[in-house]
């Protein structure tokens, strides 16, 4: 799952733009969206396949969004029925989730070995524990 921001990042558009490729494919890719927590837009690997095939299809052909978008809407809907969550995903739209789930996973690590490094440096900074002294004075003589 991915948010509007990071598909944003994987296609190499502006959040306003995902946002407007959202509104010109008027609910045919709503099957494939979700809302996470704080009400955030999440897409699905098949989601960031569609859009990137209606990216796809504006560039190459260089035709308008809303134009694209029709064409996409007509490939999704077929017979005028309404896309269903499927169990098997097209291989692009897999390959692209699994490419942004490497990306994500290289980063987390890269941050995890960040933090490590800035808590053993502060660690080292840290002075050297007092010896302990014992709580009960075994063998202690009184005068």
């Amino acid at each position: 799952m991915a948010t509007i921001g990071e598909v944003a990042r994987i296609l190499g558009l502006s959040e306003r733009a995902v946002r407007l490729r959202l509104d010109a494919l008027d609910g045919a890719i709503d099957a494939y969206l979700r809302r996470g927590p704080n009400n955030t837009l999440e897409f699905t690997g098949e989601a960031i396949g569609i859009l990137r095939r209606l990216e796809e299809l504006r560039r190459t052909h260089g035709i308008p969004i809303r134009q694209a978008a029709a064409i996409v809407r007509e490939e999704l809907l077929g017979n005028g029925e309404k896309p269903q969550r499927q169990t098997t995903s097209n291989p692009s739209a897999l390959e692209v989730e699994v490419r942004y789930l490497r990306e994500l996973v290289e980063e987390l690590r890269r941050d995890r070995d960040h933090w490590r490094e800035m808590a053993l440096s502060l660690q080292a900074a840290l002075p050297a524990p007092r010896p302990k002294r014992r709580w009960w004075p075994f063998g202690r003589r009184r005068a």
